[in-house]
């Protein structure tokens, strides 16, 4: 992913995951990497949008759920593929042959974080070094169920488990056509917010 998009996903854990209300564009540069002038045109974006409640110290997140929509939407899921192949193995079967540095996402992500998947799925997606599963799974011209996404650094970090943040499994869902619908209703209803009310907010 681009720089302001790790910039974002870095915005939106820290809020989900981390439960962080004030946020300030240093530590978001120094969590993710992505330097002070790319994390100041992500805010300058995201105040443009009203989603934002800019600080002398930093900012808070007014609307979190506009910004998780607003990352998925131009989330260019598709740019990101450095390696695809075939399997004519069942998806868990494909996963249990896949090795443990990688990241799940999508609808193996899904079922590994949760347990259980609203629908069938014939497609695995993961975060990973393509020539280790050039390795194991060889790409065919017409035929393609695995798909191996380019994986940051930062990425590895929030990893846990083998499975990619909530707040990077919805956006990969978002780019994807059905069944990944069904499982974007399942996950909103799983994704909690920090919530502020902005009339009694603490001043920084």
């Amino acid at each position: 992913m681009k720089k302001h998009q790790i910039a974002l996903r870095e915005i939106l854990y820290q809020n989900y995951e981390k439960r962080k209300k004030f946020l300030s564009q240093k530590s978001i540069s120094e969590a993710c990497g992505a330097s002070i002038g790319t994390v100041n045109s992500v805010v300058k974006k995201l105040g443009d949008l009203g989603v934002i409640e800019k600080k002398p110290l930093g900012f808070r997140i007014r609307d979190v759920k506009k910004v998780l929509h607003y990352w998925a939407a131009t989330r260019d899921l598709e740019k990101d593929v450095v390696y695809t192949a075939y399997s004519p193995d069942l998806p868990k079967t494909i996963e249990e042959k896949i090795p443990p540095e990688v990241a799940f996402t999508a609808y193996s992500g899904f079922r590994r974080r949760f347990g259980v998947t609203p629908t069938d799925y014939s497609k695995v997606y993961l975060y990973g070094d393509p020539n280790q599963i050039a390795r194991i799974f060889r790409q065919k011209k017409k035929e393609r169920n695995i798909y191996v996404l380019e994986q940051d650094a930062r990425l590895k970090d929030l990893t846990s488990e083998g499975v990619v943040p909530l707040v990077q499994l919805y956006a990969d869902l978002w780019q994807l056509p059905p069944p990944a619908n069904r499982f974007l209703e399942e996950l909103k209803q799983k994704l909690k917010p920090t919530k502020v009310k902005i009339g009694k907010i603490t001043r920084k």
